[in-house]
């Protein structure tokens, strides 16, 4: 491929990387889950059976996998996966509107329905993007490349999560907790960030000189060869159980902080930035550490603190919550970004370089499901004790409680399965805490971040060049067109927003 032109279709992939992340902060996460318990009135249990339905789709890769080897259709296979995903969110959108008030007991099942189906055709969208990224990024720049783009996806995600948190709380004073419209309002502007992404999506090109090599006859067989493997057998388990004790209470910090601190949306994403603040200052520790000492003491490490965490959670009082919960998001953005690069570099470490594509699909399929069962059982678990209520001293202890208790417990014993997985080469998780204590020593840890975050600054300088001379073609090209379709939509929604207006000014 031309270089220009690839490097333009780079860019097309970064500009859909921002997108797609501002679709995914305002269309997801606390967000939809604030829809389902405030508007929807979910319980518990649906709450965690909605958290399982993205990781249980990651079943449907191993036959995403088998679909791209016989038929080397990435981009199409990507891109109409992509699209109806995310138009079936317009489903979701409609569904707090008066007309459907009178089916109010099924718009939760409706919308686990069209959050499964979107999930199913996300998964399969990301084993063909993938398959279309490696073949498009050259292997000796994905590491920088990839980089990144993750560094402005995230930036793009945060920024309209904190505009967003702030917004919805504005909104419910105003108008109060059950108020769909902000919801409404924050999840078609999701979608159109969505839409955006995909045009950006459609840009980027399919490098031809891979898509007749892809097709070959594939076996279901060796989809078994991964299971013979025993160190990868044990790298597999050790991460089920895991991702089970984390997945079994992830979906109900967010009800404890909703329904039991009463901490409003705003306060709520300024937590989340938090978190994602830790991850990218600590993803340039645990990089160098995990080169230098191995994943395996990493992972240990991490695992210990993580373990931990959901004993923060317990101490917070409804009152009193600002420390333990800062603590705990800081904690687990800084300490999770080290287990997931680390679990992330030993499966591709462990995966021989012929069949990888089948060891990662089989891999993802197992943990997906097994995280995907996690919440649901932590459902069935808030649900059998709803009604506990136990006082140790002055300190009340209720189901969800007991549900992070349990959650820290499976943590701590499943990193006692991660001693069976061989690694290489690997140092003892000692190492990890001397690298780590020095690398966060305030005269050089921090120092040597700065200089870090000086040469990045340097490295993506050309990107955003590129990204800001691209924008403003697009801009000198489209300026007629969209100020015929503005004349358009503004005639269509004259009288619709004259009503809004109204229903402004009558509210009182």
């Amino acid at each position: 491929m031309d270089e220009k032109i690839q490097n333009k279709a780079l860019t097309f992939s970064i500009l859909d990387g921002a997108f797609s992340a501002i679709m995914g902060s305002l269309a997801g996460g606390m967000f939809l889950m604030g829809f389902a318990l405030k508007i929807l009135k979910a319980r518990p249990e649906q709450i965690g059976f909605l958290a399982a339905l993205p990781m249980l789709a990651n079943l449907i890769q191993i036959f995403g996998s088998y679909l791209i080897e016989k038929t080397g259709k990435k981009k199409m296979l990507c891109f109409m996966c992509v699209v109806i995903s995310r138009l079936l969110w317009v489903v979701i959108i409609i569904l707090p509107i008066a007309i459907f008030s009178s089916f109010s007991d099924w718009r939760v099942f409706v919308l686990m329905a069209v959050i499964a189906v979107s999930s199913l055709l996300g998964s399969l969208s990301g084993v063909a993007w993938l398959a279309w990224m490696s073949d498009l990024v050259p292997e000796n720049t994905r590491g920088t490349y990839f980089g990144k783009r993750n560094m402005i996806a995230s930036a793009c995600g945060t920024v309209v999560i904190l505009a967003a948190g702030k917004f919805l709380s504005l909104w419910e004073s105003r108008f109060g907790e059950e108020s769909p419209y902000s919801y409404i309002i924050i999840f078609s502007l999701g979608l159109a960030a969505g839409l955006i992404a995909t045009w950006f999506l459609m840009r980027v090109p399919e490098v031809e000189i891979f898509k007749q090599t892809q097709k070959s006859s594939m076996d279901f067989s060796l989809f078994l060869k991964p299971l013979k493997n025993k160190n990868f057998l044990a790298l597999i388990i050790y991460v089920s159980c895991w991702i089970f004790g984390v997945q079994l209470a992830a979906p109900y910090y967010g009800v404890f902080m909703i329904n039991i601190l009463k901490i409003d949306f705003s306060t709520i994403t300024i937590f989340g930035t938090f978190a994602m603040l830790a991850t990218l200052f600590m993803m340039k520790i645990w990089g160098p550490i995990s080169d230098k000492l191995g994943n395996k003491p990493v992972i240990i490490v991490s695992g210990l603190i993580l373990a931990a965490i959901p004993l923060l959670w317990i101490v917070a009082l409804p009152k009193n919550y600002y420390m333990p919960i800062l603590a705990a998001h800081l904690l687990t953005g800084a300490f999770m970004a080290g287990v997931s690069l680390s679990q992330f570099n030993i499966l591709i470490k462990l995966s021989p370089r012929e069949g990888r594509s089948v060891y990662l699909a089989l891999f993802a399929a197992i943990t997906g499901v097994i995280g995907g069962i996690a919440p649901i059982i932590g459902g069935w678990l808030s649900k059998i004790f709803e009604n506990l209520h136990v006082m140790l001293f002055s300190y009340e202890i209720s189901n969800l409680h007991l549900i992070f208790l349990i959650s820290a417990a499976i943590q701590a014993i499943t990193l006692f399965f991660i001693l069976k997985v061989s690694e290489p080469a690997a140092s003892t998780p000692m190492a990890v805490i001397m690298q780590l204590k020095n690398d966060l020593n305030p005269q050089t840890g921090i120092a040597s971040s700065t200089d870090f975050l000086m040469v990045e600054f340097k490295r993506t300088e050309n990107i955003f060049k590129k990204t800001d001379q691209f924008t403003d073609v697009i801009a000198e090209k489209a300026e007629d067109k969209i100020e015929k379709v503005f004349e358009k939509w503004e005639k269509f929604l004259e009288k619709p927003l004259k009503k809004l207006k109204d229903f402004f000014k009558n509210d009182d």
